[in-house]
């Protein structure tokens, strides 16, 4: 009975919800968040006896994420220790949701993997929320690739025409990094009726306007162990919706179930 009302709330509250500005000063504190994220990533990158996110978990953790992903599991978490300590961060009128997952490939060699993630003109049907793709331009490991993602949780769903550019790095000894960048997210409205269009980019439904994520691969013996990190920026969550048992949480799981369904294509690609 809970649930059910819950997804009718969810329903009346949700769908009619105005247009979200995207204002100057969330650009402003996202920026400043993902410098601090970007320097965080480039010091473990750097570091050979880290690397991995999962090296430098407490052993009990670290013993936890290799019990999941040894079992064909994805162990996801949300990424802590970016802010610095006793730093003040406060993003306006908007949220930033962070998260990591890891998964273990089977008999696989990670150049076998990398042709696979760069093929981006068939992404489309291989990751489930990627419903077309093209690679725009290349040039060396530069990609720039276009993605159209739609995204469905309950009566909710949204349809992006995105731009990305992704660089891929060579870090020796069996190991690669990648980073993707959304420079454009556009909503559709209406997709796939003779009424499409793209809704102003900055004031539409606010639940994507920022998209940045971190891939590491390691070969590890006859394996490969990936690990996927994503920061996404959105509206905050309405007033209203907080008063609702269980719907504020609904709503804040959609960046980590994205995050999942993407290794979760991934690793289908290697069985």
């Amino acid at each position: 009975m809970a649930k059910a009302l819950s997804v009718l709330l969810l329903f009346l509250f949700l769908k009619p919800l105005p247009a979200a500005d995207l204002k100057s000063a969330a650009i402003q504190e996202w920026n400043r968040y993902l410098q601090w994220a970007n320097t965080k990533v480039q010091k473990e990158e750097s570091d050979p006896a880290l690397f991995l996110i999962q090296n430098a978990l407490p052993p009990s953790e670290r013993a936890e994420v290799r019990r999941q992903i040894e079992s064909g599991g994805i162990y996801i978490a949300r990424r802590t220790g970016v802010i610095p300590k006793g730093g003040h961060f406060d993003v306006p009128d908007s949220e930033i949701h962070h998260w990591w997952g890891t998964i273990l490939l089977r008999n696989i060699k990670l150049t076998q993997l990398l042709e696979f993630l760069q093929d981006y003109d068939h992404h489309a049907g291989k990751f489930s929320e990627v419903e077309k793709s093209r690679l725009i331009s290349t040039n060396g490991n530069n990609y720039r690739v276009y993605f159209r993602f739609r995204r469905s949780k309950s009566f909710v769903t949204v349809v992006y025409n995105t731009e990305q550019d992704c660089v891929y790095e060579n870090r020796g000894e069996g190991r690669v990094i990648s980073n993707s960048v959304a420079t454009r997210i556009a909503e559709v409205e209406n997709p796939g009726t003779p009424s499409e269009r793209e809704k102003p980019i900055g004031r539409d439904s606010g639940y994507l306007w920022r998209l940045v994520s971190w891939w590491r691969y390691e070969q590890r013996g006859s394996d490969v162990v990936v690990e996927l990190e994503s920061a996404s920026l959105s509206r905050d969550i309405p007033l209203v919706v907080n008063f609702i048992p269980g719907l504020s949480h609904y709503i804040r799981s959609t960046p980590r179930e994205s995050l999942e369904s993407v290794l979760a294509s991934v690793r289908q690609y290697a069985k």
